[in-house]
């Protein structure tokens, strides 16, 4: 099974979830807070998200959007606590937490390299017109070392 298609199917399940968990409270089998179904799932969303960021094979833009997308998930779930869990207070300073690890995750995901180099952003780098004017006078020397 492939980790796009794991992630996929766990997500999935999410939404499995949380649809079970609202039908059996409409059914009263159950009774459940929809905030803390929210929050859950939110957290749970955010996790598979920043952990696809951390862990996939795909250029820096893209690992940096899966983390960052993660961590608004999360942001919702703090959001969907306050009042219930969370004072009113505590909360700027959560997400502030959260954006900041969340920006952290995002250059250890990425190693802090750009993900795209030119050739000529390199030391060193000739550019054509210059690498052929050294081909000529090479090229010129040894004709000039094997006329001697």
């Amino acid at each position: 099974m492939s980790k796009n298609l794991l992630f996929k199917v766990l997500v999935a399940l999410c939404f499995i979830a949380v649809a079970v968990l609202w039908a059996l409270s409409v059914a009263e089998v159950i009774t459940v807070n929809l905030t803390w179904v929210i929050a859950i799932f939110a957290f749970a969303l955010g996790a598979l998200f920043i952990i696809k960021g951390l862990f996939s094979k795909n250029i820096g833009t893209y690992k940096k959007l899966n983390i960052l997308f993660g961590a608004l998930l999360v942001v919702a779930g703090i959001l969907a606590l306050v009042g219930t869990v969370i004072e009113d207070k505590l909360v700027l300073p959560i997400i502030a937490i959260i954006v900041t690890v969340a920006v952290l995750l995002c250059i250890l995901a990425t190693g802090g390299k750009k993900w795209d180099q030119g050739d000529n952003e390199n030391v060193g780098y000739k550019n054509y017109w210059e690498r052929k004017k050294e081909k000529e006078e090479r090229e010129k020397q040894d004709k000039e070392n094997r006329d001697e």
